[in-house]
């Protein structure tokens, strides 16, 4: 392997890239898990570097290793590096003809439940040679770095830098199990609610419930859509729930009409356009997921126990 010079001291691009991930995780584990290596091999690496350098890279403190003076020109070599290597994957993506090879798409984890496995059903029976890895994750992935080749998202406004197809609306209302609507509630306030954690705290359904500002405010929050959903059928508090999700989900009532919506796009980098599976798949989710986000997206009627919102 190449070798990389600095200071008369050589380092293969395996020490830069543990360097790199360290500083950016914080931890010898969360970079052992970027890298897909053992702890041990982080620690090694690691230590090999400083000996041969005969200074520390990284101060250990209780939040984490923060990153010391004589580490940053190492990282900062590992940072071109790795934007070289993804440049060049991605250019290479890009000039495939073939439909044939491994397709790696990023959607969230509701998206990838109940709406990807009827999307893909019919692309896989066509297309035998294409292979398709669906990471499920909610949040951002970074297609720059080839974290994903095509990723779904519900966003407002998708990032400039990447390719954005928009495929349809995703819409939101406010449900609840039965037995909280027994004691006849007249209002949304009179209810317990359940909130969304931090990590997805700026979706709309998580915004429209801070206006809505329910009191007391609501004592446990989520962090994943299905997961809400599910506490919300099992009576734990109302929810603000995406439809197509709510709608399919048993012991739910819609208690108000719909909140907002969302647009749903697909987003691509621009190097990997030339692609012609990637292009495939782009494709067949552009024509396929409209219909299927407008079958998905017919909530029930909405209970009309409660006021929509409670008036001023």
């Amino acid at each position: 392997m190449r070798k990389i010079g600095l200071h008369k001291r050589t380092f293969d691009w395996a020490e830069l890239q543990t360097i790199l991930e360290v500083a950016r995780a914080g931890s010898l584990a969360g970079a052992a898990r970027t890298l897909g290596v053992e702890h041990s091999t982080v620690y090694r690496r690691l230590g090999a570097v400083e000996t041969r350098l005969r200074s520390r890279l990284f101060e250990r403190t209780r939040s984490g290793y923060l990153s010391l003076a004589a580490a940053e020109p190492l990282i900062e070599a590992a940072r071109r590096m790795e934007e070289a290597v993804h440049a060049a994957e991605r250019a290479t993506l890009g000039a495939e003809e073939h439909l044939a090879g491994e397709i790696r798409l990023n959607v969230s984890d509701a998206l990838g439940a109940y709406l990807v496995p009827q999307l893909l059903a019919e692309f896989l029976r066509t297309h035998p040679a294409i292979e398709i890895e669906v990471g499920l994750t909610n949040r951002h992935v970074d297609l720059s770095r080839r974290e994903a080749d095509l990723a779904l998202r519900l966003h407002p406004r998708p990032p400039d830098h990447l390719i954005a197809r928009r495929i349809g609306t995703v819409t939101f209302s406010a449900y609840a199990a039965p037995n909280l609507l027994r004691a006849k509630p007249k209002r949304l306030h009179d209810l317990p609610w359940l909130g969304y954690e931090d990590a997805i705290a700026t979706i709309p359904q998580a915004a429209w419930l801070r206006e809505f500002a329910p009191s007391p405010s609501p004592r446990s929050r989520w962090g994943s859509l299905i997961a809400i959903t599910q506490a919300a059928a099992a009576g734990l508090g109302a929810a603000v729930l995406t439809d197509f999700i709510a709608s399919k989900t048993p012991n739910l009532v819609r208690i108000t009409d719909s909140l907002g919506e969302v647009p749903l796009f697909l987003l691509s980098h621009p190097d990997v356009r030339g692609s012609a599976r990637v292009r495939a798949l782009s494709e067949h989710i552009g024509a396929t997921a409209p219909g299927l986000l407008s079958e998905l997206n017919r909530p029930r009627k909405p209970s009309r126990l409660l006021q929509a919102r409670e008036e001023g």
